[in-house]
């Protein structure tokens, strides 16, 4: 094993997008990927807001535009070495204000229109019952200026980019069943065989007295 580790170059990630299908996963985090709340109980979603302003904490606007680039959008932002193995890189730019009303304050949860924060794509369930979903950036896409990804070591300042699913106006005192997949053309999300893979199911539940 010993020496297997060290065959390892720390500077690149040990698992690229092309060899496997990514996870996904929401925040706020939870044990059982279950939001439950209820609006007029304070104490029963602060803990969510606490964790969302930690998570989002090193994508407030100032610390992003301190660390990283503002990268020209729609297209890779590939940073050849040029000869300098393990050349530090420099991330893009993806600020908090991108995630409109779910950037801040009690991210929906003070008016039972929740955000849940999704480290990639989409969504689906009953319709009518989950009601009108808005999406942050805007249709829920993440630019080609993310990728690609060159590792912890060399990446240093990377700020995952996320899309924020913020639901308007969820059937109040029901279970709803959300199901997130990752869309994009050399990526599968449909294998039977892991579940997990490429997608993230949680559930969601908007309690009023």
């Amino acid at each position: 094993m010993w020496v297997l580790l060290q065959t390892v170059d720390p500077h690149m990630p040990k698992y690229q997008d092309r060899l496997a299908t990514p996870g996904v996963m929401i925040r706020p985090k939870t044990e059982a990927l279950d939001v439950t709340f209820n609006v007029s109980n304070t104490e029963t979603w602060d803990h969510y807001v606490k964790m969302l302003d930690e998570f989002l904490e090193p994508y407030n606007d100032s610390v992003q535009a301190t660390t990283n680039e503002a990268c020209p959008p729609g297209r890779y932002h590939e940073q050849p070495d040029d000869g300098v193995p393990n050349y530090p890189k420099r991330a893009c730019q993806f600020n908090r204000t991108q995630l409109g009303p779910c950037a801040g304050r009690t991210y929906g949860y003070g008016d039972g229109r929740p955000c849940v924060l999704v480290k990639m794509n989409r969504k689906e369930e009953d319709v009518a019952q989950l009601g009108d979903l808005a999406l942050y950036p805007a249709n829920g896409t993440i630019d080609l200026m993310y990728f690609p990804y060159y590792g912890k070591k060399v990446h240093v300042n990377y700020t995952q980019p996320v899309v924020a699913v913020q639901f308007l106006n969820l059937t109040a005192n029901v279970d709803h069943n959300v199901e997130c997949h990752i869309r994009a053309a050399n990526i599968r999300a449909d294998d039977e065989r892991d579940k997990f893979a490429g997608r993230v199911a949680f559930k969601i539940r908007v309690n009023r007295n």
